[in-house]
Parts: structure tokens; sequence; C-alpha cells
């Protein structure tokens, strides 16, 4: 959620920027309030494709090591409480709270419409249907229900000049982009642009009006009778109407002339758009590909490892690791006060300058343990790179984490936070499933867990040789091996498996 609003922000206030820089000064109004609502719904629904990665580049094969090489002794660790500055859930209530003030505002501006549709009084003026309103001053438009107070004179010259005004508001369907842009500002009210772009909006609508109104009448009838009337708002924000201000900039509005807007400026508007496209929705990494390393031969077979002669090392060993694991792993509060306890599996890959990548959970708990694992496996100092043949090469690891709460306690303070174990491989969560089949000098299958999922990233390994592979995103498999060769299968939590040759 919060990355969605994050890059909601980013995509708002850079299209807005850009308005404020090509467009502000145009007189195309039509085409400046397509790009203000085109923009936010922009805005709302980028963050939420995600698309292949165009400038996806094929990294270095990575070198998964079978799961036994991974030797994670049992560790207890005693967590440090979890005292967020920001307290995630107060953020939560008070970003609610909010939203829900300006939604009761929203509703309670709406029921006073409908109640001043119903006290009105009801007249026509050739085509148009009027709603006369007692102790009202000024007038205002709301779809298609025009609303004048009683005081203003249907037989006085600025009569027909309102109602001109005010039916251009009806006829271009201003009240929709108010009520759109006033429901975004319930969700997104701290958003800066959210304030601008609703002003802005109505600035235009009076522009769009003024010019709809001057259709059928001169220059000087219709300024002279904007000037002379009553200005004073009417105390609605759902609602266009003749009587809002900015009479200096619709008198200017009025005297200039309409030009196009410059093709160039329509264009570095369109590439923006597209940027912020590529940049936000075209963003899902593809799976890299594990292929064969210290052999150039055989480059048709994808997927294809050797073991790594060398393992990753942490700076002072395994256990300088654990107790870095010790000081920066919390249980978060939110975990505890529901219950939640179990096992998070963290994959990542250590490059060949021993820094962390593609670091996710591949097994996990939720309610805030698979972020905390992750951010404790990201912030981890650089490991040395594992070696192949004397040169670095990347290697994927797993860690697993178990969360456990003290027995008959959910842990709700800070005093009694329960405990988080590092453990070594073990076997409890069943055995391997594997379909697999010997055809043209090659085995092939796919890897199941045992519920019958397909399992990615399990480790084969010709047994005998340093020849061997990883399972792929479908649990996909093929190795070259003879047919009287075994094959032994392995993955983190899991019994090996061996698939015995001919």
């Amino acid at each position: 959620m919060s990355n969605y609003l994050v890059e909601l922000s980013v995509i708002h206030i850079a299209l807005l920027l850009g308005y404020g820089f090509f467009l502000r000064k145009e007189r195309q109004y039509a085409k400046m309030r397509f790009y203000l609502i085109g923009a936010t719904l922009l805005a709302l629904t980028i963050p939420l494709l995600k698309l292949p990665n165009l400038f996806y580049v094929n990294q270095e094969p990575i070198a998964a090591l079978p799961m036994e090489a991974i030797s994670l002794n049992a560790t207890t660790i005693t967590p440090i409480a979890d005292r967020s500055v920001w307290d995630y859930d107060l953020l939560i209530w008070t970003y609610g709270a909010i939203s829900a003030l300006f939604l009761l505002k929203f509703f309670n501006n709406m029921l006073y419409l409908v109640y001043l549709g119903r006290k009105s009084s009801r007249e026509k003026f050739n085509d148009m249907s009027i709603r006369k309103v007692a102790n009202m001053k000024g007038s205002f438009t709301f779809f298609h229900w025009i609303f004048l107070s009683d005081e203003i004179d249907n037989k006085g010259p600025d009569y027909a000049i309102i109602l001109k005004h005010e039916k251009g508001h009806a006829s271009l369907g201003h009240t929709y982009d108010i009520l759109f842009f006033e429901l975004f500002k319930v969700c997104f009210w701290w958003l800066p642009t959210t304030w601008f772009i609703i002003q802005e909006i109505k600035k235009i609508h009076e522009f769009q009006a003024d010019a709809y109104a001057l259709r059928s009448y001169t220059m000087d009838q219709y300024s002279s009778i904007l000037i002379s009337s009553t200005l004073k708002s009417h105390g609605l924000n759902l609602v266009s109407s003749f009587h809002d201000g900015l009479i200096l900039k619709r008198l200017l509005a009025m005297k200039q002339q309409t030009k196009k807007v410059s093709p160039w400026k329509l264009g570095l508007l369109s590439a923006l758009c597209s940027l912020l496209f590529v940049v936000f929705a075209c963003s899902e990494e593809q799976e890299p590909k594990s292929k064969e390393l210290g052999s150039q031969s055989n480059q048709s077979e994808r997927a294809v490892l050797t073991v790594v002669e060398e393992q990753p090392e942490f700076a002072g060993g395994m256990n300088a690791y654990y107790g870095y694991v010790a000081k920066e792993i919390k249980y978060p509060l939110s975990a505890r006060q529901m219950g939640v306890e179990g096992r998070v599996d963290v994959q990542f890959v250590i490059e060949k300058d021993g820094s962390l990548s593609d670091i996710k959970v591949i097994k996990g708990i939720g309610a805030g343990c698979d972020d905390e694992a992750v951010r404790v496996v990201q912030n981890a100092p650089s490991f040395q790179p594992g070696t192949q043949g004397g040169k670095p090469v990347r290697v994927r690891l797993v860690l697993p984490i178990i969360f456990q709460l003290n027995e008959g306690k959910r842990n709700e303070d800070n005093s009694t936070p329960g405990k988080i174990m590092v453990e070594e491989v073990e076997s409890s969560q069943g055995r391997l499933r594997v379909d697999a089949n010997y055809a043209q000098d090659a085995w092939s299958g796919t890897v199941y867990d045992p519920e019958g999922e397909k399992l990615p990233g399990v480790n084969i390994v010709v047994v005998g040789t340093t020849t061997g592979t990883v399972s792929d995103i479908n649990g996909h498999f093929k190795v070259k091996a003879h047919e009287a060769n075994d094959l032994s299968l392995s993955f983190i939590g899991y019994e090996s498996l061996r698939l015995e040759g001919k």
C-alpha cells in the first residue's frame, strides 16, 4: 500500500509539473481539462500495472548451491522490542479519520443540494428549467439543475446572460469533474497537487462557461454584467457558478485570442506520460536463468550449474552473521498482537562483489514478519563472494528464520517479545516429489512439494559429477546425464530425494 501511495504521488506531481510548465498559460481549455483528468487517472492506475520490464538485461549466471552445503546452526536470538518512532496502526487510523471527515463533508454538501432542490420553486425560461431559492446569493449549477437567487430579477438585463453561463456549465458536464476530484481529495487529501488541481479545474470551468456564453453575447455586454454582478460565495464546493471570483482572470481570458497549443508542448507531455508509464508500470523483474558455470560447451542446455568450489563467507564467519541478526531483528508488534508465529525463508543472491541482491521471501507468514526478515538481510554487510575456478561467481542462498511466541502468551507488550531462531536445514516439512523421464541423453521432468505444488529453485545434481541444474519458475528441469546416473534433488526445508538411473 505504501509503495502505491509513493508511486501515485510521484506520478501525479510529475504530470502536474508538466502541466504548469507547458499548458497552464494556454487558452485551449478543453485540452487543459482533458489533461488534468487524464493525469489523475494515470496516477491512479499506473502503480497498479505490473508489466514486464522493457529494459531487462540478462544477468550473469547464478550458481545455486545444493542446500546441504548451507550449514545454519540452530541459534536462539532474543530480539530487540519493536519501538518504532512511527506507530503504523496510528498512522492508518489518522489517515482514515481525516479521510472520513472529508467524506462526511462531501455527503453533507450533497444532502444540502438535495435540500435546496426540494425547497426551491421551479420556473421556465426559454428551454431552461430554473430553481429559484430564497435567502441565497448569486447562482450556481449542479448537474442540470440551475439554482438562482430569488433576488435576481427575471426581467433584468443580466438574467439571460447569467442563465446562459450556467447552462454552459450544465452542457459541458462540469459537475462530473468536480465530484471526481472531490472524491480524489477524500482519499489523497495529503497530496499538494490535489488542492491545486481542484482550484485549476474550477478556473477552467469558468473560462469554458464564459466562452459558451460569448457565443450569444458581445464582449462588452458580457463583461459589464460580470463586473456589476454581486460576487459573493455560495459556500458550496460541489458546484459551478457565474458568481465565483476570478473576475480579472476571466476578463483577461475573454480578451485574449485563442490559439492552438504548440505541437512540441504536446509532444513533451506525451513523452512524459510514456516515461512514467515505462518506469512505474513496466517494472516487473523477470526471473534470471541459471546457466552452466565453468564450461562454454552445450550452450543450448539452459539452467546448468557446476557446484561452487568456495562458498560465500561472512566477515568473521557465520557466528558473526548470527550476531548481526541478533542485534537487528525485531519481532513485529502487530504479529505478536495477532499471535502470528512460524517460519520465514528469505532467498538472496550474493553478487561477485559480495553485495546482496534479489532479496525476497519464498515462504512467509505475513503480519510484518516477512518484511522484517527481508529488512535484516537487505541491510547486512557484504559477504566475501563465492568462487569457481578461482573466479568470483554469483551464488543464491536461502536463510530460514523462525518467529516463535512465548508459550501461552500473545506477547502484546514490549517486555516479553518472544524469540527468533535461525535453524539448520531440516526435513520436517516432508519429501519432494518428482515426475521425470530419461530421453535423448538427458533427464527432464517437474518437481513438486509435498502438497503437489510445482516448486521452483530445486537443486538437481547428477550424482558422481559436478553437473546439475535448478528447476525453473514452473518447477521444470532438464539436465544432460548418462542413463545410469542417479539424480539428487534437494531444497531448503524438505527431505532430499534421489532418483535412481537405469
